[in-house]
């Protein structure tokens, strides 16, 4: 059975996006879509296995961070990124410091950030969640 990935962003165009790069890797998960914190807690609730996640930080209504914990919460052994299109120290110190392991900033050149996240699905296609 396939292990559940969620995007927790309110852009559709980053979640379609952060999706096209899942598929392309071929990360074998079902993805489970929020866009705001509350709805990301109650998939979270409801499918406390979630294995996987790209957590916006300005998601509505808190932030990401609290989706982070919160998974981190349900599942200690989650792999979560912050993929946020703000650089920002204060940013990653929180998203880091709530349980993610990475930081990725959307707004670098594309091939960059394609890069970026097809080497973290590699090293979470091998790890244990």
């Amino acid at each position: 059975m396939p292990k559940k990935f969620l995007i927790a962003d309110d852009s559709d165009a980053k979640a379609m996006l952060l999706e096209g790069i899942i598929h392309a890797a071929k990360f074998s998960a079902t993805i489970l879509r929020a866009r705001t914190t509350e709805e990301a807690m109650c998939i979270i609730e409801k499918q406390p296995d979630i294995a996987f996640a790209f957590v916006d930080y300005e998601i509505p209504t808190k932030e990401g961070p609290a989706v982070i914990r919160f998974l981190k919460e349900k599942n200690p052994l989650a792999h979560i990124a912050l993929v946020s299109a703000v650089e920002n120290d204060a940013y990653k110190n929180s998203a880091l410091a709530a349980g993610a392991e990475t930081y990725v900033c959307t707004s670098f050149d594309m091939q960059t950030v394609e890069d970026t996240l097809h080497n973290i699905l590699q090293s979470w296609s091998t790890a244990k969640a």
